[in-house]
């Protein structure tokens, strides 16, 4: 570290590569070796990942967000190349960042090769975020052409709920007959059951209107506390 901060040259390739740079370009000497090897370096990652998304794009995949997989590449590039070849670090450290942290105490002061790795892991999960998201936007000839309301479609629509009614009803008779087969010979119990299912099914309509509902409420209410189920008056 004391030869790092000696030295300008590798003072200026840390600052803006990292310390992984004295390990890939170890007969690097001046500022412009390290440039050189790392905008190879940068240039050949950058442009094997747009010729994979090309490739991709072609077949068929990663259409969904596509602008912004070229856009996020391209601005991360953007931002490797000034960093890489300017003498000065980013108005956004000196100005803004570095300030703003160094006030508020939370940390040293970033170095642009640290600023480096965070853009590129945050346009990573920002493409891959717009990627969930777009297809959910997406418009659908199909889905579009069924939405909308006409005569004709209220008409299908119509037919296929009495379509639907009409199998409703004939489920509902095959089950009233296979619940009283044990019934068909007996033709009294037969009556019986069919009165019972008839009241059970009035009863059971009356207790679902609201007024009903409301009047049975309002009998609870009265009714004292305490008093036994089956108890007349309310005093």
């Amino acid at each position: 570290m004391r030869d790092i901060v000696l030295d300008p040259a590798k003072r200026f390739a840390y600052d803006r590569f990292g310390p992984g740079v004295f390990e890939q370009c170890s007969n690097c000497m001046t500022v412009k070796d390290y440039v050189e090897d790392a905008l190879t370096t940068t240039g050949t990652v950058y442009g094997a990942l747009l010729i994979v998304l090309a490739g991709a794009n072609a077949l068929g995949f990663w259409r969904d967000g596509g602008y912004w997989r070229y856009f996020g590449i391209l601005a991360v590039a953007t931002w490797e190349l000034r960093t890489a070849t300017r003498s000065n670090h980013p108005s956004i450290l000196t100005a803004y960042l570095n300030p703003l942290v160094s006030a508020l105490r939370l940390r040293p002061a970033y170095l642009p090769f640290q600023i480096t790795a965070i853009i590129r892991k945050s346009s990573i999960s920002l493409v891959q975020f717009l990627s969930i998201l777009l297809p959910l936007y997406r418009y659908n000839p199909q889905c579009a052409s069924s939405a909308v309301d006409t005569v004709d479609a209220r008409h299908k629509q119509l037919d296929r709920l009495s379509a639907f009614v009409a199998e409703s009803n004939k489920d509902a008779s095959r089950l009233l007959e296979l619940e009283s087969t044990p019934f068909r010979d007996n033709e009294k119990a037969k009556h019986e059951l069919r009165e019972a299912l008839k009241k059970y099914m009035v009863l059971n309509v009356v207790h679902q209107e609201k007024e009903v509902r409301n009047a049975i409420g309002q009998s609870m209410v009265r009714r004292r506390a305490g008093v036994p189920h089956g108890a007349v008056g309310t005093k």
